[in-house]
């Protein structure tokens, strides 16, 4: 890129660095955090804790590593859909050599493990973690274990002492990366913005320097930098003697001679207004963002239209404003030059 000399430039690009640096910072961070999630996944498993221990005291702790030797063969009673599909892992009760009846989440997998006959000569030990059991899952396991039963043998009341107040998840991981990949992909996400950003900028910005002569950029920069303030500062909006100069994101500079049409912009998002500014579109049929007010708290629109009065100021020839009539005389307009 072009030498940039005026302090102007070079905090616009010192910005452009920043934002690199932004970048590489979330990428670091990304890293650290998928190195993170594969830490926690290797961690020794602790000693799992016998399920009854927590029905007996009617604890009701989540992520504990626990299990249950089971001796009956599991029993469906309650699935999830998503989207119309049921999801892999579903609801079932089983019971151990004491007769304690649990609820076990697992894949089909791990109920193809646990049904078989020989479950219940010799019993089959099932890891995971607690979970609190929800209230529709409760009522679920009511109504089936009852309708097994053929009798009212699990009700509101009794549920915690027979049943208890967690279930055991199988699917879940004992040592939970989740949270880590999470912030990895965020991290990760941002990190792309940021770097696409970062590189649509160097190359507009390479763009609107090739065709400016080095001698005429000097001039340029050394107007930028005898400004000793500028109405506009706060925009990085700057109009010189013979050029519009916007350095809020990538370097934006234009003749007044080349500007064909100028009018105030409101971007919207879910109907709110987060920014304003002026669209330029020059003689090429190129379009320019400037002047952007979203740093601004007041006066917005007067500062947009002080701008295009001296944008008129500065060229007579300007069409300003938008509206059905303007932009049928630019389109004629643009003809005509092509045509040139």
């Amino acid at each position: 890129m072009k030498n940039l000399n005026s302090e102007a430039f070079d905090k616009s690009i010192k910005r452009n660095r920043n934002l690199l640096i932004v970048g590489l910072v979330l990428l670091g961070v990304a890293i650290i955090l998928i190195y993170m999630g594969v830490k926690n996944e290797q961690k020794e498993l602790p000693e799992p804790i016998k399920l009854s221990e927590f029905v007996e005291q009617e604890k009701n702790v989540e992520d504990v590593y626990a299990y249950i030797d089971a001796v009956t063969k599991p029993y469906l009673f309650a699935e999830y859909e998503n989207n119309g599909k049921t999801e892999d892992a579903k609801f079932y009760f089983v019971m151990d050599e004491n007769n304690y009846l649990y609820v076990i989440y697992m894949t089909e997998d791990k109920y193809k493990e646990l049904n078989v006959d020989s479950i219940e000569e010799a019993s089959i030990r099932v890891n995971g973690i607690t979970k609190k059991i929800s209230s529709d899952i409760k009522q679920y396991a009511i109504e089936s274990y009852n309708e097994i039963m053929e009798d009212e043998y699990l009700t509101n009341d009794n549920f915690s002492e027979y049943v208890g107040l967690v279930y055991l998840d199988t699917k879940s991981s004992v040592n939970d990366s989740s949270m880590y990949y999470v912030g990895a992909f965020l991290s990760g996400f941002f990190f792309l913005i940021i770097i696409i950003t970062y590189i649509v900028i160097i190359i507009k910005n390479k763009k609107t320097l090739k065709n400016i002569s080095h001698e005429e950029l000097e001039r340029i920069s050394g107007e930028i930098y005898q400004m000793k303030e500028s109405k506009y500062e706060k925009m990085k909006f700057y109009l010189l003697k013979d050029y519009v100069v916007d350095m809020q994101n990538n370097i934006v500079i234009i003749k007044y001679s080349d500007i064909l049409w100028a009018y105030p912009y409101e971007q919207r998002y879910n109907g709110l207004v987060i920014n304003k500014c002026i669209k330029i579109i020059d003689k090429n049929n190129k379009m320019y963002d400037v002047a952007n007010t979203k740093l601004l708290d007041k006066n917005k629109d007067e500062i947009l239209q002080e701008i295009l009065r001296e944008l008129n100021a500065k060229n007579q020839e300007i069409i300003l404003g938008y509206n059905n009539e303007n932009r049928k005389i630019v389109k004629e307009k643009i003809k005509e030059l092509k045509n040139k």
